[in-house]
């Protein structure tokens, strides 16, 4: 009996140790999740930064209420027409709106400020959301987020917005939980599209961001990929660049057959290989250096293709084909001889892939009428390859 209840004190113990891990992961889980900051500039763009960096730099903290707070020197050098400076003797802060000459003067540990309009040498006392304070972490003066609306030409320059608003604006809600935006010159009205911000990363080593891209991924899972790393922090505005893309810079598409029945114009040509990118990079930016270094693995296939009679996209899609159908090398011999085979008798190539590739890739990712491709990637359907590549296939099946 005795044995039989200190195995159950036993159990119990180690079920309250695992109790408290993991309602342990799941505090330090909700401590990750992050925001970003939209501001507006002189000329009508809008700006997205991410200050949710490692620690020792200025970022974007929590006080010990849990209410959010920014660095207020790195975000006032986000500013067109803000200046910064701090008194060190008496932990004094003041900003100005060189445009209007309206000053802000804070001080540390107060909840309140003190605003002095141009000429004026009495100041109107304002009360903030939280009290400011010297970030123990990296020394910043941290202010709450509300605290710049004073300086604006209008206070209603300023304004939050939650997941459900982030979402709708076309940002990915796996990157952030809360989005702020600020405008000095005018009212905010609204959450920014997505696809109309230009992104800014902080170039420093501690955000740098390791990224592989498998063989066989196809556009969908590389552009998931990418905002799940938080490389990118919108699918639609990764989206979005991959349509703007200049083609004429790349030589790899000079004799490509560009047509309107290409559903990604990319695929096939974002080459798996290990990259680095920063967190919050522009999807151009992206997209380039993937482009160059797919431009330079290309280069040695142009040769082979015209051998073979076909064009470079041609081989592209006829390896995406091999890729996507067998991951075996020892197979992809055989599954290209059948290919082969098929095109030079004018035989439907009939490969269940293309179809795969219709139902998971596409449809899931377009608007409009869903099947509109069916005919031009589905094997069974159209005469002999489909309009494009439907994967980005790896050294081997190349």
């Amino acid at each position: 009996m005795k044995r039989e209840k200190k195995k159950f004190v036993f159990m119990l113990f180690i079920l309250c140790a695992i109790s408290t891990v993991f309602l342990t992961c799941e505090r330090v889980q909700a401590a990750t999740k992050e925001y970003g900051i939209i501001i507006a500039k002189k000329d009508g763009s809008y700006k997205l930064y991410d200050l949710n960096l490692a620690k020792g730099n200025q970022r974007i903290e929590k006080n010990e209420k849990g209410q959010l707070m920014i660095p207020l020197k790195r975000v006032c050098s986000y500013f067109d027409d803000l200046s910064y400076q701090f008194d060190f003797a008496i932990g004094q802060a003041t900003v100005t709106n060189c445009k209007t000459k309206t000053r802000l003067v804070l001080k540390e540990s107060q909840k309140y400020g003190y605003v002095y309009k141009k000429g004026s040498s009495k100041g109107k006392k304002v009360t903030l959301s939280a009290k400011s304070y010297r970030s123990s972490d990296s020394n910043a003066m941290m202010v709450s987020t509300s605290a710049l609306k004073y300086v604006f030409s209008k206070e209603a320059g300023y304004q939050y917005y939650d997941v459900e608003a982030i979402r709708e604006a076309g940002y990915d809600a796996s990157s952030y939980q809360g989005i702020i935006v600020y405008n000095q010159y005018k009212k905010v009205t609204g959450l920014i599209h997505a696809k109309k911000v230009s992104y800014v990363p902080i170039k420093i080593e501690s955000n740098a961001i390791k990224v592989t891209i498998p063989e066989g991924y196809s556009i969908p899972q590389i552009v998931n990929l990418l905002t799940k790393k938080g490389v990118c922090v919108s699918s639609a505005a990764v989206y979005q660049a991959m349509d703007s893309v200049d083609f004429s810079k790349y030589k790899m598409f000079s004799d490509r057959e560009m047509n309107e029945h290409i559903c990604f114009l990319l695929e096939g040509y974002l080459y798996p290989d290990t990259y680095q990118f920063y967190k919050n990079m522009s999807p151009d930016d992206v997209l380039a250096k993937i482009l160059k270094n797919t431009e330079k693995k290309y280069s040695a296939y142009e040769e082979q293709a015209k051998a073979l009679g076909y064009r470079l996209d041609e081989l592209l899609c006829i390896a995406s084909i091999i890729e996507k159908k067998v991951g075996i090398e020892e197979e992809m011999e055989k599954v290209s001889s059948v290919l082969h085979t098929r095109l030079e008798q004018n035989w439907k190539i009939q490969c269940d892939a293309t179809i795969y590739y219709v139902e998971r890739y596409i449809k899931p990712y377009i608007t409009g009428d869903k099947d509109r491709y069916n005919e031009y990637y589905n094997t069974y359907k159209c005469s002999a390859l489909p309009s494009g590549p439907i994967c980005n296939p790896g050294k081997k099946a190349i």
